[in-house]
């Protein structure tokens, strides 16, 4: 009975046993590492060929020179020879910009009188000196915009990016119905030369928020309607024209300590008042 009673003991400890802290084994504390590391498990291989040359513009070229030297099956990716395009590219691109001549294919298309309006915008905070910005139509691309500066400004644009804004909705005058307004092109060109946008005059900004100013004031004033339109002009703003303070609301729970507050503040002010005009008249 003992020897059954020790058997089931143990089969039921084994399952849900749990064992206490002063039981665990001794441990040294030096022999134990807490953090152990997550890499170095693993395997150390030698880079590929493909990834050994780093400083320059054409490593296919390079990179099948290499497996070639090695006895080695060239990728398919390699085998091509579009590297020497590229390099003949670059270099006539260089001669280009040397000798003062477009970089690109000119359009055979000639237009006179262009009638697109391109606007120049000021800069994001995300954009370098090196970059500049233009609102265009939308039927504008980037081949356009970029014959289009270099044949009226002369500005080479190197690369150009295109930004198409959606349509925001907005609300009719007179009635509660919306409708989207236009769409906007932006395209962001990066230049060779830097330009930096040169400072506002701050009376120019002023005179420009008074005009605005008048110019709101005329728009209300011709739109009065009823008994305002009957009104002289000086009427609206009153007989008396009362300084207009913030209006600071105060929760009902906090009036009475802030009477408080305020009041024992007016006693210290009395208090500073009194004692200077007594320092006065004692000439301390």
């Amino acid at each position: 009975m003992n020897w059954l009673r020790s058997v089931w003991t143990q089969s039921v400890r084994g399952v849900h046993y749990v064992p206490r802290g002063r039981k665990y084994p001794d441990v040294n504390v030096n022999d134990v590492e807490m953090n152990p590391p997550r890499y170095g498990f693993r395997r150390q291989r030698a880079p590929l060929l493909s990834q050994s040359p780093t400083k320059t513009l054409f490593p296919s070229e390079e990179i099948r020179q290499r497996y070639q030297q090695q006895n080695q099956p060239v990728p398919i990716k390699f085998r091509s020879r579009s590297d020497e395009i590229a390099r003949r590219n670059y270099e006539r691109f260089q001669d280009e910009i040397a000798t003062g001549k477009p970089h690109f294919r000119v359009g055979e298309k000639s237009v006179y009188f262009p009638k697109a309006r391109v606007c120049l915008l000021r800069p994001n905070a995300k954009h370098s000196p090196y970059q500049a910005k233009f609102l265009v139509p939308r039927n504008f691309n980037k081949m356009d915009l970029r014959d289009y500066l270099w044949h009226v400004y002369g500005l080479r644009a190197l690369n150009v990016t295109v930004q198409l804004l959606h349509a925001k909705w907005q609300r009719g005058g007179d009635d509660y119905g919306r409708y989207r307004g236009p769409q906007f092109k932006k395209m962001t060109v990066d230049m060779a030369e830097p330009f930096v946008w040169p400072e506002v005059d701050p009376e120019i900004v002023a005179e420009g928020k008074q005009e605005h100013e008048q110019e709101m004031k005329a728009i209300l004033e011709k739109n009065r309607v009823g008994a305002d339109s009957l009104k002289p002009k000086e009427a609206f703003d009153g007989l008396y024209d009362e300084v207009r303070l913030p209006q600071q609301f105060v929760p009902k729970h906090k009036q009475p300590k802030m009477k408080k507050r305020v009041a024992e503040m007016a006693k210290l002010m009395d208090m500073r008042a009194d004692r200077d005009a007594v320092e006065q008249y004692l000439n301390l």
